[in-house]
Order: C-alpha cells, then structure tokens, then sequence
C-alpha cells in the first residue's frame, strides 16, 4: 500500500508538471531545442535556440552542454558557473552598463499563439547573476505586445514594461535561480515577449558584488545575467500563488537553494551565502550614504541610501582587500536546526585559522532565532554551544571561546526569517 502511495504521488505531479508545460505559450522556453547542428561556436547565438532572437544589435548569448568553445559551455562559462536551472541550456543578457562601458540586450520571442482578452497570465522568467559581474541591478523586466519588436540599435530601449519587480529589488543572487514574474490581464492578441532593461540609466538602482575568491579575473563593468525557464500560463492553469515572486505567506522573502558549485542537491545540503550591500552594511543596519548620479531626491533601497547629485560618476578606485574579521562571519540555520551546517565549513576553517593565528583572541559566539522556532527550547543557546564544539574539537582551545544566547532580542530582519536563524561572532 505505501509502495502504491508514493507511485500514485509520483503520478500525480509529473502530471501536474507536463500539464504546466502543456498551458505554455512560450516555445523553447529553456532554450534546450537547438537542432541537428546547433552547437555553439562564439557569442550572440541565441538564434541557435528558435524561434528566440536578439531584438536588437546587440546579441544576446546562448549558453550549452553541446558547444564547441568553453566560453559558452554550461555549468562552467567565461562569465562563471552556474549549472541550468531546467536541462542543460540557458540564454545570456546584459541589464546594465556601467557609464555605458557595456551594451544592453533584449532577448525576445512569439508566443506559441495570441493571449485572449481578459484573461489573466503568469509571467515567469528566471535569472541568476553571473559570477564575473560587478553590478546587480534593478528593472530587470518583461514586455508583452501584440506587434512584434525588432530594433536597428545598438543602444537602449525605454519603454513600460508589464512585468517587473514591484518592489523595485536588486537581483544580486549569484549562486541561486530567482523567479521574475507577475499577472498580466490581456486586452486579446498580445503575441510577443522581450525581456530586458527598459529604464534609464540614472532610473536603474545597483549594487557592486565583489568577486568571489572562487574566481580569478577582473570584473566585467556590467549587470549580465543567466536566463532560464521562460513562461506565459494561464493563472487558472496554475493558481495565483504561482506568481507571487517577491513574497510567499507570512511575508517572507522566497528563497531557491544551490550548492556555490551549483549542483542541484537538497536544501539542507546547499551552502548558503552572505550577502553585504554595496556600502560594506548588512542587512538589518542603518543604511549609509551612497553618492549616486541624478539631481534632487534620495531613494533608500537594499539598506542603501542613494543621494543623487548632478556631479558625474566617478571611477571606482580598486579596493584594498579587506582584513578577514570574526565580526563579519555569519552562519545561517535551517529553521529548527540547531546542528552546525556541513555546508559551512569552509567558513569554520576560515574561523578556526583566525583563532590559531591569534592566540590572544577571545570570540563570543551569538546564537540567534527567529521567533517561527519559537517551538524548540534553548535553540540559540544550541546554535552557539554546538559551534563552540565544532570549533575545539578542530584545534581552537576552550579559553579562547565563549558563548551566549540572544535569542530574538537582535533581529536581523523583520521580514525575512531565514536572516535570523543564525550565528554571529564578536572579538572580546
């Protein structure tokens, strides 16, 4: 009987799956049909993946297990890693150019036949940022029209795009897949999708990334993402919740899950990631004051207050590299865990080199919790207890440790409850 349970289950959602795949109007929409001789050979072929195109002159590249030069290969390209969210292909854009030093694209396509009036649709696509970028941005988008878009330009485009971030978030995930998507209400015979950068330049919001040590290289002076997984279905299809990006219930950010080498595997297996903004601040502090190109107002978004001024931007002077400091480290729990993460040790041999190197050193190791785990008992005091013994028993002696519990008392989000859920450390 559970054998027969678990085969019916199985049934039901590869059924569930195929009839999502059937309700979609956008063809290729992994761009895995690139037929009997499309092998990638250089950039700019996303016309390999029809019936997709480049709406402008601008190319938009196609990335691919079957390719002939390792700089478009996947999982691993010229622009990084990062392994197909669906099959083993994916499309590349650039969003932005900083001071115009890189071109945007626009990457469009037919639907597979017109929308019908009145009725609602889910618009989903996913992007990843890529590793070599410098710049996560904003008004990452999609426009949806009845005539179809082909522009002789190598320049921007400026229209008003259906679908786009209401928040108006920074795409910064690198090591992950995030869903852009929104409902759309057809007036009838809408055919056609281009998706893009349809803002200003002083109208886009961005954060500067550093490089991972993971990578060598300098940076790309653009906000160039990976594309995956295009959809156009109808909400009756699918639910309304399907096209909920930016919030699942509670109010919770949504979060995709991959390991740093990009390896589809299990949630609690995955490496998270700590991500600071672009003024050096974490999330949950006073935000800094950032100069940022424009005339009058200030507009805070990310945990950064960008002041605009009419001075010109100016050119990022290099960086000295940052002194390696237990204040920044920070580990983050599965809710209700409390057994330090396996995906974490690299950060704990960080921590443990430190405290070997410093002798002198005494750390405090802060377990935190979200008020959600409110159901487990002591579980900052947990966090932090276990750590302290991962910690001696790779080397670190006891006098140099000490822990306590903050429980909820220093929330680092409000919203997000996955930011809570961790340990944080202070030098004494």
């Amino acid at each position: 009987m559970k054998k027969l349970n678990l085969l019916l289950v199985a049934l039901f959602i590869g059924c569930a799956i195929q009839a999502q795949e059937e309700d979609n109007l956008v063809p290729n929409p992994s761009f895995e049909d690139t037929g009997k001789k499309g092998k990638v050979t250089e950039k700019g072929q996303v016309y390999l993946a029809a019936p997709w195109t480049s709406v402008t002159m601008n190319p938009v590249d196609l990335y691919s297990e079957s390719t002939k030069t390792d700089d478009f290969a996947t999982p691993e390209n010229k622009r990084g890693e990062e392994k197909a969210r669906t099959g083993t292909n994916y499309a590349g854009l650039n969003f932005y150019g900083y001071k115009g030093k890189a071109p945007r694209n626009y990457l469009g396509v037919e639907l597979l036949k017109p929308m019908e009036e009145g009725k609602e649709y889910c618009v989903k696509f996913h992007i990843s940022m890529s590793d070599m970028s410098k710049y996560a941005v904003n008004n990452i988008g999609a426009l949806i029209q009845s005539e179809p878009m082909s522009e002789a330009t190598d320049g921007n485009l400026y229209k008003n795009p259906q679908i786009i971030s209401v928040t108006k978030m920074i795409y910064e995930k690198q090591y992950s897949w995030t869903p852009v998507c929104g409902t759309f209400i057809a007036k009838g015979s809408e055919k056609f999708i281009v998706i893009g950068n349809f803002a200003q330049d002083v109208n886009t919001m961005f954060e500067t990334v550093r490089l991972s040590r993971e990578f060598t290289g300098r940076q790309t002076y653009d906000g160039y993402y990976y594309i995956d997984d295009v959809s156009v279905i109808p909400t009756d299809k699918i639910g309304d919740k399907d096209c909920a990006c930016e919030r699942i219930a509670g109010g919770q950010m949504k979060t995709e899950y991959k390991s740093f080498e990009t390896k589809l595997i299990d949630e609690k297996e995955s490496k998270k990631v700590t991500y600071v903004n672009s003024d050096g601040s974490k999330p949950g502090e006073e935000p800094k004051v950032v100069e940022k190109k424009d005339d009058t107002k200030t507009v805070e978004q990310g945990g950064v207050v960008y002041k605009k001024n009419s001075a010109e931007e100016v050119e990022e002077e290099p960086e000295d590299p940052k002194v390696y400091s237990p204040n920044d480290v920070v580990i983050y729990y599965e809710s209700k865990e409390f057994q330090v993460p396996d995906s974490e040790k690299e950060v704990i041999d960080e921590l443990v080199k430190y405290l070997k190197k410093n002798k002198s050193k005494v750390i405090e190791i802060q377990g935190h919790a979200d008020p959600s785990e409110s159901t487990v008992t002591s579980i900052g005091k947990r966090r932090s207890a276990l750590l302290r013994v991962a910690l001696t028993k790779a080397g670190v002696p006891s006098e140099q440790l000490k822990t306590i519990s903050l429980g909820i008392t220093k929330s680092g989000s409000k919203e997000d409850a996955s930011q809570n859920q961790r340990v944080t450390f202070k030098v004494l």
